[in-house]
This record gives structure tokens, sequence and C-alpha cells, in this order.
């Protein structure tokens, strides 16, 4: 038998020799100073998430909050267009009356007017009031929508349309109101007259500076 003793094959339970290279976890440090960790593959360091900001960054705002000056005059503006909708239907339901009090005007300023002439008038007469009244209405239900969202250009134009049309009110209601009723049991008179007393709150309360520094600060920042 050789002096030299014959080498053992490396097997499973064979301790690695101390020149190879020990495999570590990352964060792990070495017992030796020359021994370099190698790291597994799912331990590899994410990359540097992106930082915000930067020249090409714009930061957004939000919106500032609506005024009690611009809230209360929409809720008055609310208001007005609710009573609009009563003296509507009012002036519909009645129509007939009033057909008959026009009818009688119109035949005692014409004697030689047949009734049923007198009653057609009338009733076109009344048509054209509900009529206008819806026109105008539907015009302050836009304006009023789109004040609400930040439009200047609505907002003067709600102020101007609703200041002539609280005047055109008035003068709507001297046609239909019953001249023998009092004002208080007088539906006509009084819805017409809640419209336009409303409709000229709300304006100038939307007119007043409190609103307009809202409106500016909405349109500087869009």
């Amino acid at each position: 038998m050789s002096s030299e003793t014959a080498r053992e094959p490396e097997g499973p339970g064979t301790a690695r020799s101390s020149e190879e290279p020990a495999v570590v976890d990352a964060g792990e440090r070495a017992d030796t100073s020359g021994q370099v960790p190698v790291l597994r593959a799912g331990d590899r360091p994410q990359p540097p998430r992106p930082e915000v900001g930067g020249a090409r960054f714009v930061a957004t705002s939000a919106p500032p909050v609506m005024p009690r000056a611009v809230s209360t005059g929409l809720s008055l503006w609310v208001g007005s267009l609710a009573s609009g909708l009563l003296a509507a239907g009012s002036i519909v339901r009645s129509q007939p009356a009033l057909r008959d009090r026009f009818a009688a005007e119109v035949m005692k300023e014409n004697p030689s007017t047949t009734l049923g002439t007198a009653q057609d008038a009338a009733s076109v007469l009344v048509w054209v009031v509900v009529g206008g009244l819806t026109i105008v209405w539907l015009v302050h239900l836009v304006l009023v929508v789109r004040t609400a969202r930040g439009h200047g250009g609505a907002r003067w134009a709600l102020v101007v349309l609703g200041i002539l049309g609280a005047a055109a009110v008035v003068l709507v209601q001297a046609i239909v109101a019953d001249p023998d009723a009092s004002t208080v049991h007088d539906l006509n008179r009084l819805a017409l007259l809640a419209q336009a007393g409303l409709a000229l709150a709300g304006s100038l309360v939307l007119a007043s500076s409190a609103a307009g520094r809202w409106f500016r600060e909405l349109r500087r920042g869009r």
C-alpha cells in the first residue's frame, strides 16, 4: 500500500474546501474578511422609485370653496324658479276664469265683438302669458346651473336678466291678478311677486364683491 493516502471522492456530505467561495444571503456578512457575499437571484435590490417633481411637474390645486354669498344668491334663485313653477301652474289652473274676465273686458271696450271671438282672444292672451313665463323660466334655469359651475359670464347674464325679468313679472302679475281678491288670497299674484322678489334679491347678492372674488379665483385656476 502506498504511503500517500488515496483521495476520497467528494460526496453530498463532504465539506466544501476552504478555497471555494461561500454563498450567503443578502445583508449577511461573512466571517472571513476576504470572503465576498454572493446575492441570490431573488434577493436582487429593487430599482429606485421615480421621484415626484422636477421641471415638468405641475401641481394641481383644489378649487376654492364656494363662499356664502354665492350659495345664498343661488339659493334665492332656486326659490325664484320654484315660485315661477307655482305661478305657471296657478295661471293654467285659473285659465277659464281669466278667459272669461278678459273676454268681458274686450266686449266692454268693443260691444260689437261676439262672446266667442272675445273668449278666443282671451285664451290666446292667457297662453301667451304662460309661454312667455316658461321661456323666461328656462333661460333663468340654464343661467343658474352655469353660474353654480363657476362661469362668470353666466353670473352677469343672470344678474342683468334677473333684474329685467323681475320687472317683467311685476307687469304680468298686474294682468293676471284678480282685482276683486286681495294679494294674500290671489295665488297668481302672490307666486309671481315671490318669483320677482327672490330673483331680484339673488341677483343683488351675486353681484356683490364677495361673490366676484370667488369667480375671479376660479378663472385664474383654469
